[in-house]
């Protein structure tokens, strides 16, 4: 497993040589679930859910995230979900072709810009398919 490192962040030992970002050791699940949940105050028509087994994120009927434990997956359209699925620690998911499923080893900012960047195209897709049905 890697770890991030800090800089400019008083974690340089004055030697070249850097410490482990202590604030990374965080467990990974609360720091995508804080990210998801952030994101949902952008989009007052996703609707948070709690389930027995983690979190969903739906516009109406139409889930496009969830979150189980350390587990992202993101609704997005199959093409889209099969390119996601060539970065590390993403794969297509088994909800399905147009699902990535996402379990990074370590939430850096690159694993947390790629939930964002998933999450918010899967809304904008699930907002478009919703309001095609009406």
């Amino acid at each position: 497993m890697s770890e991030v490192f800090g800089e400019a962040d008083g974690h340089d030992q004055g030697n070249g040589e850097l410490l482990p970002n202590e604030a990374d050791d965080e467990p990974l699940g609360p720091k995508l679930l804080d990210l998801l949940d952030d994101l949902t105050t952008e989009f007052p028509d996703v609707v948070r859910r709690a389930t027995d087994s983690g979190v969903t994120y739906a516009v109406a009927d139409t889930v496009f995230a969830q979150l189980i434990g350390d587990r992202a997956d993101f609704r997005l359209r199959p093409e889209i979900a099969e390119a996601a699925a060539r970065t590390p620690e993403a794969v297509v998911s088994s909800l399905g072709p147009e699902w990535v499923t996402f379990e990074p080893a370590l939430v850096d900012q690159h694993a947390l810009d790629r939930a964002q960047a998933w999450f918010e195209l899967g809304h904008r897709l699930a907002t478009e398919s919703h309001r095609k049905r009406r």
